[in-house]
């Protein structure tokens, strides 16, 4: 990771650290440098829920945003980051033979 980018990650970090909240842009450009998991939760015809899971300072936060699915919408950022952990849970699926 360059310098340029590290000095950007720790100041998101004690952004969210002291509570402030973060602008679209830079929301945004988290997500596009610290993604490690995206999962779509919920999906309209013109917009889908996503939850993004970025990585800052060794710690998970999870980022819960809305995608624009075509070019007459906007993605919307209304929630700010909150930490997370990583659970890695067993399922058990019965499948034919």
């Amino acid at each position: 990771m360059n310098d340029e980018l590290k000095d950007f990650e720790q100041e998101i970090y004690k952004k969210i650290i002291a509570g402030e909240e973060l602008s679209d842009d830079e929301l945004r450009e988290v997500i596009d440098c610290f993604e490690v998991d995206e999962e779509v939760t919920d999906k309209n015809r013109w917009d889908e829920d996503v939850q993004t899971i970025v990585r800052l300072n060794d710690k998970y936060y999870a980022i819960d945003w809305r995608r624009g699915l075509t070019e007459n919408q906007d993605n919307s950022f209304g929630n700010q980051p909150y930490e997370v952990l990583k659970r890695t849970k067993t399922v058990t699926d019965w499948v034919p033979v």
